[in-house]
Formats: C-alpha cells, structure tokens, sequence
C-alpha cells in the first residue's frame, strides 16, 4: 500500500510541475528569439544570406518584434494549438535595396496561419509559403 501510495504521490508531483509542456500547442513552443533560415512562396525556396537581417522575436507577454533587413516591426501575437496569428506588423520603412526581401518577409508574418516546431526549428506558415527560422546564435 504504501508504495502505492508514493507512486500518487509522484505522479500529483509531476502533474502540479512549474513547468509547462512544451509541444506544439503550447505558446512557449513559439517563443524566443528567431533568425530565418529559409524562405519559400510559390514553391520555390530562398536561402538567407544573413540571417541576422531577418529575425522575430517572440515575447512572452504575446508580442513579436522583428527585424526585416533594414527595417524593424513590431505587433501583437497569439497562438494556440498549431494557430497562430500575428496582428498587423508596424514597420518602418526604409528603402533597403532591389535584393530585399522585406515586402515578402513582412507579408508572410503579417498572413501568418500556422507553426510548427521540427527539432529545434520554428516554421510559420502562410498562404503562399512558409517561413523556416533556427534560434539565434
């Protein structure tokens, strides 16, 4: 009996954990601090040079604050199950060459549908693509 009982005892332990699951559903799952790896639209992909041109950043307090080349953006986010939605992106707007991907960054995040979490990657999906980020180094 009372090993029986320590084994309840254990698992209401582990159930009363500070720590929040971590998969796909769970909020913190899209949290951190992102660079974008790869970018596809219409079936074609996109390497990223410099990846620290393109970053998001995903706050706790369901704020996503992110880098687009030479621009910065910012907005708010929610996500729950495999949804997610970021609100409209306020960015500023400087010209940052013909090579840039800012308008197509900026669309993807702002039609964001989806994400998922493969191994340590995040990929937001959209209409006409997704967006594959790596944590920042």
């Amino acid at each position: 009996m009372r090993d029986f009982t320590l084994g309840i005892a254990a698992l209401l332990f582990l159930s009363c954990s500070d720590s929040p699951p971590t998969g796909p559903g769970n909020v913190r799952s899209v949290q951190g601090s992102w660079e974008l790896q790869s970018f596809q639209i219409a079936g074609g992909a996109t390497g990223i040079v410099e990846p620290g041109l393109y970053t998001a950043d995903f706050a706790a307090d369901g704020r996503v604050s992110a880098r687009s080349d030479c621009n910065r953006c910012s907005a708010s986010y929610s996500a729950a199950g495999t949804n997610l939605e970021i609100g409209s992106l306020a960015c500023t707007r400087a010209y940052c060459g013909e090579e840039s991907l800012f308008d197509d960054d900026v669309a993807a995040l702002d039609g964001a549908t989806s994400f998922e979490r493969p191994g340590t990657s995040l990929v937001i999906r959209h209409p006409r693509g997704s967006l594959r980020f790596v944590p920042k180094s």
